[in-house]
């Protein structure tokens, strides 16, 4: 019976969720599944200062993670990779369509959180160099972060990773820019 009366409402709201795109997958949070390898704890925030400005990762309970940038905030539900993906088995939200309301030029985000397991520190700056786009920045813990923006694709790019050596955090990494990467829980 309460169906009955909730049904043309569930209606409206799916009309709704149609027609403004990705934008109704932005509230979701669903749980992160025991097997992805996560960098950030729920609740906490991430901020990166880089060449192009400042950025902050905010983690949702679960798969949420929002993003702000010159004063405004979008946010996406992450998706968890299955298998691993070039040695993540992380998440990553691959940016379909135009999900985010204009922003500077913004209306998608391709964003990846993970951990990579490297064997010596050597392999893991050797994996950072390699990293073209968004240039990372990385400190003495092995938290790795990158952003940028492709205004031609009006997307954001966030790259947010956690460097293990043999399975732990390393403390110290050559190189390390401690100060550019501030964590908050």
């Amino acid at each position: 019976m309460r169906f009955a009366i909730l049904a043309p409402f569930i209606a409206i709201l799916v009309s709704l969720c149609v027609s403004a795109g990705a934008l109704c997958a932005q509230v979701g949070d669903g749980p992160v599944p025991r097997i992805n390898e996560i960098v950030m704890a729920p609740g906490s925030t991430i901020t990166v200062t880089s060449e192009i400005g400042t950025l902050s990762v905010t983690a949702g309970n679960g798969l949420k993670r929002c993003y702000t940038w010159e004063a405004a905030t979008r946010c996406v539900e992450m998706e968890p990779r299955d298998e691993r993906w070039y040695g993540s088995l992380g998440l990553y939200f691959p940016g379909p369509g135009d999900h985010w309301e204009e922003h500077n030029g913004i209306t998608r985000a391709v964003t990846e959180e993970g951990q990579q397991d490297f064997k010596t520190v050597d392999d893991a700056l050797k994996w950072v160099q390699e990293q073209k786009y968004p240039k990372l920045v990385y400190r003495n813990d092995g938290l790795v972060m990158g952003w940028g923006k492709v205004l031609p694709r009006r997307q954001l790019n966030v790259s947010v990773w956690q460097i293990l050596i043999d399975g732990k955090k390393p403390s110290a990494l050559p190189g390390a820019q401690d100060s550019l990467i501030v964590t908050k829980s």
